[in-house]
């Protein structure tokens, strides 16, 4: 239907499904459902609603809904979907859905991924798992990728989605899943622009303390529970939500949620005037997850009633312990199970909760880089929501010195010390992002000491060790300023877990306000529920061993390559072209990172449009050779590809075009190239030589 209640329907040729205009799901609605359910739970018990209360639900909306099936197709119902389609999908998953990075040359969006998804499971309703003509992994492969990233979403979670839209009769793009239990709720809030949200929980007990209220209301979050069911017109100009148990409509009336929260951590849009899709996404991605790919097909697994074989199993209690004191000895920091880091399901939530812990605890003044990974810069913009939160940038591209500029920006905020927050974070990715430039940590330290002195305010020196995640910084700055409060931040879907999960991690160093800042992050973390899943932990207990030696062996390859690319650069050019990597000093330091950014020199004669795409078209030349290389944004991958990327069109989307401008040299865009512990040198040597060769010509 259309982006608002009450548009009419569209014809959608590619959509051979039911499809309903979008519209508020009233009270006589829910009545039905819960007559439903309670017939199926033998009178009601809140637990018969996951297995019956959606089907129970998705035949109240069909029976209510403003137009009938699109004439001359299939239609998929739930019995297709249960007992043929989605077995067939899940017999036939390509082993890169389970990923969690895609190929982004194909990057279709939740939207057209699920109008794909859907034309093909019309095309193959009277198919049977098992027969020659069932959904086979070419079939789903040649689908496309909805998003590049695991944190955004995944194949599996939109498939999960478009079950569980197609089961309400709403459009996949108004279902959102989510891996923690209160975000469906939270999103909701921080999106409403601080106008009044309602939530009905009906006979089950708040979803939110009194405290928690509290908390989101320093975020301008203005947040109500409410026992039993929506009251009619009580809530003029509010936005209104239900959990899916709420289905007692026994006044009769006809008043109306805007949202359903599921019981799966789902929320499910029926009014998109006062919850946008849009705006719901951004917090998912930036903030939450969608529903891990163990966890949402462990979930079609139940639909179908199969086994459920995904995500059935867990760490121990030892391996988190090993695993725990493993991330705080790669940080530098002494092992401490009373200062356990905190885990969360991606890197963006991590420091999303330590944000909001900052919030709570008086505010901070956050100093990043212009050109930090731009999910860290956009998550920071979102968490401004009150004066509480400032943020300001140093700038490093170019010839800039990085040091220099962190002590410009410093000495900037310290000039008006009236102004400050009672906390400043020194944001700061060693090696930088995308171009690897390294920082001296002595000056850096010394740049943190005096700020504190001059200014008056305490300094949180917050380091990014995605790219190195075993080099001890928090030693070599304790080393350097033994009182300064510093804490790493890494994110875990790269190096640590070898790409198979996301997740993100806070270790404090020894001193007692970085520790009290990580309690409090545990403590937002939790409310928020982000904190790693189960599989998520399994995954990183499972792979954490080895990370140093795999990072140094991944060095060795970045290495050898930007040799190979700068000769094969110079030979067609005469241009000896500089790459950004770290040197062998720091990384004898534990800096071992996998990667290394370089900006092409343009071809003679070259007009700006040539220039401009050069960067995009080496990388697109490098990846036709599919066995070796991959476009991609991520990096730390343990699968012999090497991923491929320019940054200023991939992982910096959300960083101005200004600063990303000044990254580019000679009208030359950065390209990045990232390695894995084991390649095919000669075939990847032979690639990059021949792309140069290409692009030269």
């Amino acid at each position: 239907g259309g982006e608002t209640r009450g548009a009419p329907p569209r014809e959608h040729p590619a959509l051979p499904v039911t499809m309903f205009a979008c519209r508020r799901v009233t009270t006589s609605t829910l009545a039905r459902c819960n007559a439903s359910v309670s017939a199926q739970a033998g009178g009601g018990g809140h637990s018969a609603w996951a297995s019956t209360g959606r089907r129970a639900l998705a035949s109240a909306v069909q029976a209510d809904s403003l137009c009938s099936e699109a004439p001359g197709h299939p239609v998929l119902t739930d019995e297709l979907l249960r007992t043929q389609l989605v077995p067939q999908i899940l017999a036939a998953m390509p082993s890169d859905w389970r990923g969690t990075t895609f190929n982004n040359s194909n990057l279709l969006g939740r939207k057209v991924f699920s109008e794909r998804l859907q034309a093909l499971l019309v095309s193959k309703a009277e198919a049977k798992l098992g027969e020659p003509d069932a959904i086979c992994a070419d079939d789903l492969a040649n689908l496309g990728n909805a998003e590049d990233y695991m944190r955004v979403a995944t194949n599996v979670s939109t498939v999960y989605e478009n079950v569980l839209a197609l089961g309400r009769g709403m459009a996949p793009e108004h279902v959102f899943s989510f891996a923690s239990a209160t975000m469906p709720v939270v999103a909701v809030v921080l999106t409403a622009g601080g106008a009044p949200v309602h939530l009905y929980h009906g006979d089950a007990p708040a979803p939110f303390t009194a405290g928690q209220i509290g908390e989101l209301a320093k975020l301008g979050g203005d947040l109500t529970c409410h026992h039993g069911s929506p009251v009619p017109s009580a809530h003029s100009g509010a936005t209104v939500l239900a959990l899916d148990t709420v289905v007692d409509a026994s006044n009769g009336h006809g008043d109306a949620v805007d949202g359903i929260v599921g019981g799966d951590a789902s929320l499910f849009i029926t009014n998109t005037e006062r919850i946008v899709p849009s705006s719901i996404m951004t917090v998912r991605k930036r903030m939450a997850t969608p529903i891990t790919t163990p966890a949402a097909e462990q979930a079609l697994q139940s639909f179908c009633g199969l086994a459920a074989t995904a995500d059935a199993e867990a760490p121990s209690a030892g391996e988190v312990a090993e695993f725990n004191a493993h991330l705080q000895t790669m940080s530098g920091t002494v092992v401490n199970p009373s200062a356990d880091p905190v885990t969360c399901s991606a890197g963006l939530p991590t420091i999303a909760a330590l944000w909001l812990a900052l919030e709570g605890m008086g505010g901070a003044d956050i100093l990043m880089c212009s050109t930090a990974y731009g999910g860290s810069s956009e998550l920071t913009d979102l968490c401004l929501t009150r004066e509480n939160l400032r943020k300001s940038t140093f700038h490093i591209q170019g010839g800039a010195s990085f040091n220099g500029s962190i002590e410009a920006a410093l000495g900037a905020l310290a000039a008006d010390p009236a102004s400050l927050r009672p906390t400043t974070v020194l944001f700061v990715e060693i090696p930088s992002n995308p171009d690897q430039k390294m920082p001296d940590l002595a000056q850096l330290a010394a740049s943190c000491e005096a700020y504190q002195e001059s200014s008056g305010k305490q300094l949180l020196l917050l380091v990014d060790t995605t790219f190195a995640p075993a080099s001890e910084v928090l030693g070599r700055i304790g080393d350097l300023a033994p009182e300064l409060g510093a804490m790493v931040f890494v994110s875990m879907s790269k190096s640590v877990s070898r790409g198979e999960t996301t997740a993100g991690a806070l270790v404090a160093n020894h001193t007692p306000g970085s520790q009290a800042l990580l309690h409090a992050s545990r403590e937002v973390a939790e409310m928020l529920d982000v904190t790693a899943r189960q599989d998520q932990m399994l995954r990183l207990c499972r792979n954490h061993v080895g990370v140093e030696e795999r990072c140094e062996r991944a060095y060795e390859n970045m290495v050898l390559m930007a040799g190979v690319l700068r000769g094969a650069v110079k030979t067609h050019t005469g241009h000896d072209m500089p790459v950004t990597m770290v040197g062998p000093e720091h990384a004898a330091q534990g800096f071992t990172s996998s990667t290394f950014s370089f900006n092409l020199p343009a071809p003679a004669g070259a007009t700006p449009e040539v220039k401009a795409a050069l960067a995009q078209r080496f990388v697109d030349l490098l990846t036709e050779d599919a066995e070796r290389f991959k476009p991609c944004v991520s990096f730390g991958q343990d699968n012999g590809l090497v991923y491929c990327t320019v940054p200023a069109t991939s992982t910096q989307g959300a960083i101005k075009e200004e600063d990303k401008a000044q990254q580019a040299q000679g009208g030359v865009q950065l390209a990045r190239l990232s390695f894995p512990p084991a390649i095919d040198a000669p075939g990847v040597q032979a690639r990059i030589e021949s792309a140069c060769a290409a692009i030269y010509a």
